[in-house]
């Protein structure tokens, strides 16, 4: 998208690679500390604490091959220093079985950054299935 923050292209392009390469350390330095954070799935995972989402990752991780990962920004608002931000994340996955067939995964996500000193982070994040 045209003209969006340079706060989203370069935390969303961070966390593609840290996707790919399943690397939770750099998943959760984007996120807030534990007393702002929320992050919640359809699939009814809800968690407001950095080791809740190490688990979650953990489990994701454990279960497929991350092989691409891509995402298209939708809309955007600014206030101040917060950003709100709807976009599309596609994942080429594989099943860590053997023999299983490449999957495309399509989410719709939310996605709500905050200035918390000089970074900007995941305060909330909401992803579904589209």
């Amino acid at each position: 998208m045209e003209n969006q923050p340079e706060a989203i292209t370069t935390l969303f392009d961070q966390q593609a690679d840290n996707y790919q390469q399943c690397y939770i350390d750099g998943m959760l330095a984007h996120f807030a500390p534990d007393a702002e954070l929320l992050f919640w799935s359809s699939e009814h995972v809800s968690c407001t604490t950095q080791s809740g989402l190490r688990v979650w990752y953990e489990s994701l991780f454990n279960q497929f091959e991350i092989l691409s990962v891509q995402y298209r920004v939708e809309s955007f608002w600014e206030s101040g220093e917060v950003i709100g931000c709807c976009s599309i994340w596609q994942f080429e996955t594989r099943m860590k079985s053997e023999g299983s067939a490449t999957e495309l995964q399509s989410l719709r996500a939310t996605h709500i950054l905050r200035k918390l000193g000089n970074e900007w982070k995941i305060v909330h994040l909401h992803a579904s299935p589209q």
